[in-house]
């Protein structure tokens, strides 16, 4: 019964399979007979159709009586050819190849025979005559008893075939299973040795915060000892007092007091700067007054400037310097600022003289501002005042809403141990969701009543466990989803992290995420003069008429202008109307004032500066009233035109220097950390001395504006801010990718905690970039390191150092190598972060060095590499 039953799921497995079967037959060609060999098996074959053409009419002949016309059929027995599968002695497996290689030999048979036949019909054909009658080759009938073979033999290869796929499929399935098991069991490790090392650095941090802390208190009593008249920048009480007793002062502001003041606002509002800048995690309420006090400083140092100049053009004879009898000037610059002023004397009103020849265009240059203004002929300045002013401060370019960077999501400032928690419980989740779901059978209380089935929980807390489901195949899985849809974060994280930074604004708007104000600003303004005072000659007196209250008066000027839209290509215009056009042209850029200064010298331009103009309603720098700019280089010169006066800025694209080409970082002999970064355009080495950083080599400098600082050790946030002022921004924020091409977003809680890391190791192994890292994508970071001994001639070579949020690892891969490896070096165990790779893959001795670092040092590097991030941009 047992090989029936096999033996009908043998020919319904054939049914299916026939075409298969066939189709191997015709193609199997591997075995090569010798013509003897061959005419034996053409005999054998031959023989064999032949006896059962005849006994197959000899049935035929025999025909029942009672039934006549019709032949009864025989029935025909299967014929097994030797011991089939289960035989003792013959596996199934065995079984199996010798069916397959009758199979081929017959089939490689029939087509010889074919051939063989084939030769012998073709004779070389009779120039003229009758054609020689073609012989019909005789052709080889399957009986029966073959097709049955053949469809047996099919129906078992099927289930062979059935049988291999069910094990690959259970060895598919015991591998998955491994793989979570074991996924399982790193996470655990992982999120140990996460949290040593994220201990380890919020100890490191509270470490130099308590530092920071005890020298805000030194500092804090040398200024109470000094008794300086400037108050404490801290305490906020006393800065209104300072701000009170300045204000009763304003009034009899002279140039003089307003230069020593400006120097005073310059200095307090440094140390209200830097107190932001340390002490981010302060009471809000704190850092809000501190904010609000510096803007008050700000606003009261315009004041203060405005006044000097109000006190100023009080008295033209005494204050000006006689250009000729009928103009003056005025000249005053300190460190901080440059103050020029220019105007036509009120003299007494002359006669009307048709003869007297129209007042030629006013043009003045502003020598110790850099500035010349070639005004148009509807400024006169009768009665009016020229001032130029120009301030190595900006203090207005954080008013604009685009000087802030858009709101962060909070998920991309966690740490990497709370990253990955996120990233396991949405996999955990998305394997709850799709598990298969048991139909739950019928309960029934003590009293017989069915009791409804309790619905299973779809939604879970934050800190609820997850229940563990059985294994499921699911496409994509667990893992490649959470990648796919970035769960560690949030659907804003990545994918669209350059919709949700990107700032929406009209084209005439300067983005001050992608610019910046360098060089300070430029106040260009038409003013009233302030009446004169009247000296009377008999007595000495003097009269004076004032206008309340006492202050500067603008004088309300604009001259609007719009280009002219480009004609389109298609339209086809005369001569006359192109010369019209451009007369027209020239006619409305007279109108305006055309203004030529020459860059800053203090600061560098990388690329050629754009001219903008603040629009004090709207808070904006905007390039609406520039127009018609144009630069040369060579000297650092530029010039526009403008309908408008106020203050007007430069305005140079903020990340020039990104992305980086190559970086390094090394210890040297004397305990300190060398970094050198090659930018986009300049080359910077900076050594860190315990909590202190330096600029010790910079070139392809423009100008030697930072030559001063090379060699001084700073605060990384003084140096930071020293260097952003000076036009050397390698400082990118989070939005920085949105405006820098040729860069790769790395995921950041990894990126950062690597920094971390880094900074740890910094005094024992030497870091640098590799070009494989650019291209790896955001979830891997590549970059070589080995270990380092400045005392040694010979260094060890390079190591790939491959690090992802799951793991850091080495692989088998160099720079030179044609792709990139990812395959791991043997025998190295799991580790979650590359401290746990060099406690496994290191010396005792050098387990002991690593952790005598200084702390304020690795604190600073920490710092510098994470502003830098020169893993995200090189």
């Amino acid at each position: 019964m047992a090989k029936k039953k096999k033996k009908g799921q043998a020919v319904e497995g054939g049914k299916e399979l026939k075409g298969q079967s066939s189709s191997k037959l015709a193609t199997s060609k591997s075995k090569v007979f010798s013509k003897q060999s061959l005419r034996r098996s053409k005999s054998r074959m031959s023989y064999d159709s032949s006896s059962s053409d005849s006994s197959k009419d000899e049935q035929e002949t025999k025909v029942p009586e009672g039934k006549k016309g019709k032949k009864k059929e025989e029935p025909v027995e299967e014929v097994v050819p030797g011991p089939g599968p289960g035989a003792e002695g013959v596996g199934e497996a065995t079984w199996a190849e010798i069916l397959r290689m009758r199979e081929e030999a017959a089939a490689i048979l029939a087509e010889m025979l074919e051939e063989e036949e084939g030769e012998e019909e073709a004779k070389p054909k009779k120039k003229k005559g009758k054609k020689a009658p073609k012989k019909k080759g005789k052709k080889v009938k399957m009986t029966t008893a073959m097709l049955e073979q053949m469809k047996k033999e099919a129906e078992e290869e099927a289930a062979r075939e059935a049988e291999m796929e069910r094990r690959r499929l259970e060895e598919e399935k015991k591998a998955a299973i491994e793989k979570e098991r074991r996924e399982t069991i790193e996470q655990q490790v992982r999120c140990e040795q996460l949290e040593k090392s994220q201990g380890l650095m919020k100890q490191i941090a509270k470490f130099n915060k308590k530092i920071y802390v005890m020298e805000k208190y030194e500092q804090d009593w040398k200024i109470y000892i000094s008794c300086r008249e400037l108050p404490n920048a801290s305490i906020v009480n006393q800065m209104s007092t300072h701000l009170h007793l300045w204000d009763l002062a304003m009034e009899k502001t002279s140039i003089e007091d307003a230069s020593k003041r400006t120097e005073n606002v310059i200095q307090l509002t440094e140390d209200l700067q830097d107190l932001l800048d340390i002490f981010v995690d302060e009471d809000p309420q704190r850092v809000e007054n501190w904010k609000w006090m510096r803007q008050l400083f700000r606003d009261y140092q315009k004041q203060n400037l405005d006044v000097a100049t109000y006190r100023v053009l009080r008295d033209v004879e005494k204050n000006l310097n006689r250009i000729d009898i009928p103009t003056a000037d005025f000249d005053f610059q300190n460190d901080y600022f440059k103050l020029s002023i220019w105007l036509r004397v009120q003299l007494p009103i002359p006669l009307p003289n048709p003869r007297r020849p129209p007042k030629p265009r006013i043009e003045i240059a502003f020598q110790k501002v850099d500035l010349s203004v070639f005004f148009p002929l509807v400024l006169d300045c009768e009665n009016m005042a020229i001032r130029v002013m120009y301030l190595k401060y900006d203090h207005l370019s954080d008013l604009s809403d685009t000087f802030y960077i858009p709101s962060v999501p909070p998920e991309m400032l966690a740490d990497l141990n709370t990253s990955m928690k996120e990233e396991w419980r949405f996999k955990l989740k998305y394997k709850y969701k799709f598990r298969e779901k048991v139909p739950q059978g019928q309960q029934v209380d003590e009293n017989g009543a069915i009791i409804p089935p309790q619905p299973e929980k779809e939604e879970f807390e934050s800190d609820e466990e997850i229940p563990a489901v059985p294994y499921r195949l699911m496409d994509p899985t667990s893992s490649e989803y959470a990648i796919a849809t970035d769960s560690t974060c949030s659907h804003l994280f990545y994918g669209d992290a350059r919709q949700v930074f990107a700032i929406d604004l009209p084209s005439h708007v300067v983005n001050l995420r992608k610019f910046t104000i360098l060089g300070g600003v430029y106040h260009l303004n038409l003013i009233f003069q302030p009446p004169q005072p009247q000296t009377f000659i008999t007595m000495d007196l003097s009269i004076t008429r004032l206008y309340l209250p006492k202050r500067l008066e603008y004088v309300p000027y604009y001259i609007g202008y719009e280009p002219p839209v480009p004609p389109e290509p298609d339209v086809i215009r005369t001569p006359e109307e192109i010369e019209a056009e451009m007369k027209q042209l020239e006619e409305d850029m007279e109108k305006l004032m055309f203004i030529t200064m020459t860059w800053p010298q203090h600061v560098l331009f990388i690329e050629p500066p754009i001219v903008c103009h603040w629009d004090e309603e709207e808070k904006l720098w905007s390039r609406k009233d520039v127009h018609d700019l144009k630069h040369i280089e060579e000297k650092g010169i530029l010039s526009f035109r403008t309908g408008a006066f106020g203050i007007f800025g430069l305005a140079t694209p903020r990340y020039a220097n990104l992305p980086y080409q190559a970086w390094e970082i090394r210890p040297e002999e004397d305990g300190t950390i060398t970094f050198q970064l090659t930018a986009a355009v300049l080359f910077l080495e900076f050594n860190i001395k315990e909590g202190l950083i330096c600029i010790t080599l910079l070139k392809n400098s423009p100008n030697k504006s930072l030559k001063s600082l090379v060699g001084t050790y700073f605060k990384f946030y003084k140096l930071k801010r020293i260097m952003k002022e000076a036009g050397v921004d390698i400082f990118p924020d989070h939005d920085a990718y949105c405006y820098v091409e040729n860069s790769c977003e790395k995921h950041w809680p990894m990126e950062r905690h690597l920094y971390r890391n880094m900074a740890m190791l910094c005094n024992t192994f030497n870091f640098t970039w590799s070009r494989w890292n650019l291209p790896a994508g955001r979830r891997k970071i590549v970059m070589q390191m080995r270990e380092y001994a400045p005392s040694k001639p010979k260094q060890k070579n390079y190591s790939m150092l491959l690090v992802t949020p799951l793991n850091a690892t080495y692989v088998n891969c160099t720079e030179v190598s044609q792709f990139f490896i990812e395959e791991e070096i043997e025998g190295i165990r799991f580790c979650a972060d590359l401290c746990g790779l060099i406690k496994v893959t290191c010396s005792i001795t050098l387990r002991k060095k690593i952790e005598n670092v200084s702390w304020e040092l690795v604190h600073a590097l920490a710092n510098l590499l994470e502003s830098t991030r020169v893993l995200s941009f090189s």
